[in-house]
């Protein structure tokens, strides 16, 4: 079962948490933007620019890279 409060590698998803994004991309976890079906979905922001990127769920995030093993 996917968790609704940790990430696909098992880390709790708060604001601040740096992550990949299910594109891969580096992000970091703002405040919950919206709740769809009981899962909150966090603003994430481009840690380079500062720009925000797509609203993601915990589903769609992970500490470390899932191939090479390096954290975002």
């Amino acid at each position: 079962m996917i968790s609704k409060t940790h990430t696909l590698d098992g880390v709790k998803v708060e604001p601040g948490l740096r992550v990949w994004d299910y594109n891969l991309d580096r992000r970091i976890v703002g405040e919950v933007a919206h709740v769809s079906h009981d899962v909150p979905w966090y603003a994430m922001t481009d840690p380079e620019t500062g720009t925000r990127g797509s609203d993601m769920d915990p589903s769609r995030m992970w500490v470390r890279d899932p191939w090479t093993g390096e954290r975002a």
